[in-house]
């Protein structure tokens, strides 16, 4: 049966402390803060969880934690993505066997060329050897590795499991509009770039997004205020979630450090330390931000 998946469902940062080792109780406790600010559902092991600076090991004891953390309050979508497809394969049959309710893959991004000559083949081999609900992520941007909307809808169409698209990046919008007119209903579609669309993506019927997990709080009354009908208290909201996006877009090259300080002052964590490579946040920055937070109320 089709999951029903919807409202917003936050990419865990992957939460080290100063000498870069995971932190099992940061990372509980940002699972635990997003449940209270009333998350739809948890991502770990996705791009602002900075899958690609951990270990497979770790990559799966981060999505055990978020999943016994959770304990069933809300859908957990484990991020699997891999150059490979048959790592790519055990990856999410971990994550099957942890008892996550689905998996969110990216294209292979190494050897793009290949890669965008075998998508059919990568994401197909998944869902054939996995019975889980899959969530394709095109992030264009970021891999250079194209999806068309053609693509989702034959895997969808010829796997029950391929249930959801994410889709980011500068067509955004007009993905949006392709799958909608192409799939109708057939994809639950989700939104990211930290939320900075969120908007125009419900106008356009995306069912959620997966921003950063730093201002669930406010996303979450965003959403359920837009599904309510009270679209200017929604815009009203988004107004103020807009004041740290903006400053988000702005430090782009330290954009995972923003969303961890952000968390730790907001209490949530106690180190916003990330694995390098990494540009870090200046001092000016950091004190920009507290204020920032301070002035829209959320510290």
């Amino acid at each position: 049966m089709k999951p029903k998946w919807r409202g917003i469902f936050p990419a865990l940062s992957t939460v080290t402390n100063e000498k870069g080792e995971l932190d099992e109780e940061g990372n509980r406790s940002e699972v635990r803060q997003n449940i209270e600010w009333g998350t739809h559902g948890l991502c770990p092991s996705i791009i602002a969880g900075e899958f690609y600076k951990f270990s497979e090991e770790e990559r799966m004891k981060v999505a055990e934690i978020v999943v016994d953390e959770a304990n069933g309050r809300v859908p957990v979508l484990v991020g699997i993505t891999h150059t490979g497809t048959e790592p790519a394969v055990m990856l999410a049959k971990r994550a099957k066997d942890m008892g996550a309710d689905g998996v969110i893959i990216m294209p292979p991004y190494f050897r793009r060329m290949e890669a965008s000559l075998t998508l059919y083949e990568h994401f197909s081999t998944i869902a054939k050897r996995v019975d889980i609900p899959i969530m394709l992520q095109d992030a264009e941007d970021l891999t250079g590795v194209h999806m068309c909307p053609t693509l989702y809808a034959r895997l969808a169409k010829e796997f029950s499991n391929v249930v959801s698209v994410k889709v980011e990046g500068a067509t955004t919008l007009q993905k949006i509009a392709d799958v909608k007119e192409v799939l109708g209903d057939k994809l639950i579609i989700f939104g990211g770039m930290a939320a900075k669309l969120f908007m125009q993506e419900l106008a356009l019927g995306a069912k959620g997004n997966i921003p950063d997990a730093c201002l669930t709080d406010l996303l979450v009354d965003v959403y359920e205020s837009y599904i309510a009908g009270n679209v200017e208290k929604a815009q009203q909201v988004f107004n103020k979630y807009k004041v740290w996006v903006d400053f988000l877009s702005l430090h782009g090259n330290s954009n995972i450090e923003v969303e961890k300080e952000t968390l730790r002052l907001r209490g949530v964590i106690k180190s916003s330390h990330c694995r390098g490579p990494n540009i870090p946040m200046g001092k000016a920055d950091r004190a920009e931000l507290k204020n920032l937070l301070a002035k829209i109320g959320l510290i």
